[in-house]
């Protein structure tokens, strides 16, 4: 089950040795932060955890193509430019990954 913004706040609160709502204040400004920045264009590394990144995918043109069910040729439209964001775990993130095996039975559940 996905750490809801409650108990994260709840176990940073007992970590740390601080109120929830304190906890809570700290987890609000972070996401101020982290939006004006991304807002800015700018990379934002949180930790050693995740990198966060704006990125601009380029526009296509249209083009030809086929519909795999029928064979016909098919014009596929083109994509306006567009904003997307791009995370990045970073070593921390990776070595904190569990075994395949424990995350298949993890995942199962």
């Amino acid at each position: 089950m996905a750490l809801t913004q409650s108990q994260l706040a709840a176990e940073i609160a007992d970590r740390a040795d601080v109120s929830r709502a304190d906890a809570k204040r700290v987890l609000a400004a972070l996401e101020e932060v982290v939006l004006e920045e991304l807002g800015n264009a700018e990379k934002v590394k949180i930790g050693n955890i995740v990198q966060l990144a704006v990125r601009v995918r380029p526009a296509t043109k249209s083009r030809k193509g086929r519909n795999p069910a029928t064979g016909e040729e098919i014009t596929i439209s083109a994509k306006p430019a567009a904003v997307a964001l791009k995370a990045r775990p970073l070593a921390r993130a990776k070595a904190a990954l569990p075994s395949v095996q424990k995350a298949k039975r993890r995942l199962a559940a």
